[in-house]
């Protein structure tokens, strides 16, 4: 399929629109044997050959990367408040494409992994391929043997009994834990507790399956690695092929 020249640049993070056509116009930019000073010239990227001050440049059609939300900012694009767009780097590769795998509320913080990839996003999100995602959740008070059991075992809420989770005590307090979902339902994690007279203070997502977040500061992005990426789509497309 055929796409504009300066579309490609700017997918293989040269720069943003503007920059590329400055950069066609003052004659860096090759295709194949010829330069090429028309920003609206049609390549197809899958024959022809891209230089850019005679580096070789690569499509790259699917893009993934893991990113730290900080509190304070929102996840949807939709409000017009600040969301996790208005933090990333404006020469990242794919930006313009890229979208939230699932959400963290406003006061919440953690991982969440960016894609352009339609069909891992919703393996991701849907509760049918029971993706476990887990957190480290503070709560006000103690947290009861009996309280603890009934959350891991499925809370009734309005719309139907939640799945069961898993939650480890993180300190002799009780009042720090991690814990282990496989579902996305709005404020889930506030409800679950707060149906057992608990408020949440905090909320830091660590992992979405396989991908952790490690060292990741907030407000940083990092593309994820191949093994990252397959054992991914190993945990999501592996358990579709056993359903089938």
């Amino acid at each position: 399929m055929k796409i504009r020249l300066d579309k490609f640049l700017s997918l293989c993070g040269v720069g943003s629109r503007r920059e590329v056509i400055r950069f066609i116009k003052s004659k860096k930019i090759r295709v194949n044997q010829k330069i090429i000073i028309d920003p609206s010239f049609k390549i197809d990227p899958e024959k022809d050959l891209i230089f850019y001050e005679e580096r070789p440049l690569f499509y790259q059609k699917f893009y993934y990367y893991k990113f730290y939300k900080p509190k304070g900012v929102i996840t949807s694009t939709k409000d017009k408040e600040k969301n996790i767009f208005d933090l990333l780097p404006k020469d990242l590769p794919g930006l313009k494409e890229l979208f939230p795998t699932g959400r963290l509320d406003k006061d919440a913080e953690g991982l969440i992994i960016l894609t352009n990839d339609g069909e891992l996003a919703h393996r991701i999100t849907h509760p049918r391929w029971k993706l476990p995602k887990t957190y480290l959740v503070e709560i006000d008070k103690r947290l009861e043997e009996e309280d603890k059991l009934a959350i891991e075992e499925g809370i009734e809420l309005k719309e139907g009994k939640t799945k069961p989770t898993q939650i480890t005590l993180l300190n002799s307090e009780k009042k720090q834990l991690k814990i282990t979902v496989t579902e996305g339902r709005y404020h889930l994690l506030k409800r679950l507790f707060g149906k057992r007279g608990y408020k949440v203070l905090s909320i830091k997502r660590i992992a979405i399956g396989p991908i952790q977040l490690e060292d990741l500061k907030p407000c940083e992005i990092k593309k994820l690695s191949e093994e990252e990426l397959l054992s991914l789509r190993s945990e999501l497309f592996g358990k579709f092929k056993n359903k089938a």
